[in-house]
C-alpha cells in the first residue's frame, strides 16, 4: 500500500517533466511504424500480376524538422494474370528500401504532408509454378504522403509510392532480365520517441 503513492509521484513527475510528452521539437527524433500495403501493377511487363495485398514495417530518422531518413522492409503476396493466371503465390518483397522524406509544413503542424524518393532492393520468389519468375534486383522509389499526429507520439499516416524495379530474372527473355511498375498505397501507425 506504501508503494502506490510512490508510484504516483514518480508518474507525475515524468509526465510534468515531459519524459513522455513532446516539445516544439516533436518531429525530430525515432520513429518506428508498421501498416499494410497494396500493390497495383501500372505497366503489364512479365510476369503479368494481378494487385497484391501485404505488410511494411519502417524505422525513421528526422534529423532535421523538415527532412528524415527512413528504411522499410515491405513484402506482398501476389496472383499472376493472363498467361500465368494459374500462377499465385508470388512474393513481392522490397528488403531493404532507403528514401529521404521531405516534409513541407514548420513548426510541427498535426497533419504533416511529405514527398520522399530513394532506392530499394527487391525481390520477386518463384510462386506455385516453376515457370521462373523469381528474381532480384534495383530499384527507385517517389512517393507523396502525410502523417496525421493522433498524440504527440503517436501518428497515422498515407502514402502512395511509384517503383520502376529492373530484376534479373530467368524468364526466357534474351538478356535475362524484365522491369515491373508497381505502385504501393501504404498505411501506417507509428510511435515517435
Amino acid at each position: 500500500m506504501k508503494k502506490m503513492p510512490m508510484w504516483i509521484f514518480l508518474v507525475t513527475i515524468l509526465f510534468g517533466n515531459g519524459l513522455f510528452s513532446k516539445t516544439a521539437e516533436a518531429r525530430q527524433g525515432f520513429a518506428v511504424g508498421v501498416g499494410p500495403i497494396g500493390n497495383i501493377f501500372l505497366i503489364d511487363t512479365l510476369p503479368i500480376m494481378d494487385p497484391g495485398l501485404g505488410g511494411h514495417v519502417f524505422f525513421q530518422y528526422r534529423f532535421q524538422e523538415q527532412l528524415a531518413f527512413e528504411t522499410t522492409f515491405m513484402m506482398t503476396t501476389q496472383d499472376g494474370n493472363d498467361t500465368v493466371s494459374s500462377e499465385g503465390g508470388i512474393l513481392f518483397l522490397g528488403m531493404p528500401t532507403v528514401d529521404i522524406k521531405y516534409y513541407f509544413l514548420k513548426n510541427d503542424p498535426k497533419f504533416d504532408p511529405f514527398v520522399s524518393t530513394g532506392l530499394g532492393l527487391y525481390w520477386l520468389t518463384e510462386g506455385k509454378i516453376s515457370n521462373n519468375t523469381g528474381g532480384f534486383g534495383l530499384g527507385s522509389q517517389l512517393g507523396l504522403g502525410f502523417d496525421y499526429y493522433v498524440t504527440d507520439t503517436i501518428s497515422v499516416g498515407f502514402q502512395g509510392t511509384f517503383r520502376p524495379i529492373a530484376l534479373i530474372t530467368n524468364l526466357g527473355t534474351p538478356s535475362g532480365s524484365t522491369a515491373i511498375f508497381p505502385y504501393s498505397l501504404m498505411g501506417n501507425v507509428a510511435f515517435h520517441f
